[in-house]
């Protein structure tokens, strides 16, 4: 039988354990309320990390449901030619085509860099906005007598085509800018030019620049 040296590993007083027991136990006490105030302060940085971006996103939201839209700048440029095709034919036009006359008015002469209201001018001088209009001696159609032989017939269209203002219209800026923006010429090609008619849609558009200086306030 073997024998076993046996070590006896001397143990602290108790008092000690106790005093150990009792400042660990106020250790943990202390760790409580820091662990809170760690977890308070984590919570306040996500919030400014993360919430803080949406809330002034939600801000921006709130304030600009408040503004009234803002128009584009074409869709105003519409507006304001219609305004002032309902001036000069009398209002003797419906909503809807003086709408259409005005939108095809401001694309075709941006597209041509010709002046809108010398357009409306010439149509006035021309037919009075009469779309159907056609002088059967002269051969010229729609709101800006379009000769056909001249440029009806070279581009490839027919008379009715002249006759559909988003043709006619297009042709008319067309023909004045070819013609170097002179109405004179315009209306009589390289021939003589009558006075009248430039007389005419010189004082058209002398009323159309009156009419949008007094109204100011209500064309923008």
């Amino acid at each position: 039988m073997k024998r076993f040296n046996l070590k006896f590993i001397p143990l602290p007083p108790v008092s000690s354990l106790f005093r150990r027991l009792r400042e660990g136990i106020k250790f943990r006490s202390f760790l409580k309320p820091g662990r809170v105030v760690f977890m308070i302060v984590l919570t306040a940085v996500i919030s400014l990390e993360y919430l803080g971006p949406f809330a002034r996103s939600i801000s921006k939201l709130d304030s600009s449901s408040h503004r009234p839209p803002s128009l584009d700048s074409s869709v105003r440029e519409v507006m304001n030619l219609a305004k002032m095709i309902q001036f000069v034919t009398n209002n003797a036009l419906g909503e809807s085509k003086v709408l259409r006359y005005a939108g095809l008015i401001c694309h075709a002469s941006q597209k041509y860099g010709v002046n809108p209201l010398e357009i409306i001018a010439i149509i006035m001088a021309e037919s009075e906005f009469k779309e159907n209009s056609v002088n059967t001696k002269t051969g010229d159609y729609g709101l800006g007598q379009i000769n056909w032989e001249h440029w009806g017939k070279p581009f490839g269209l027919t008379p009715q085509d002249l006759l559909d203002p988003s043709v006619n219209i297009y042709m008319i800026c067309h023909v004045y800018n070819f013609f170097e923006q002179d109405p004179g010429k315009y209306h009589r090609g390289n021939g003589i030019k009558c006075k009248a008619y430039l007389m005419n849609v010189k004082s058209i558009v002398s009323a159309l620049n009156a009419f949008l200086e007094l109204n100011k306030a209500n064309i923008s």
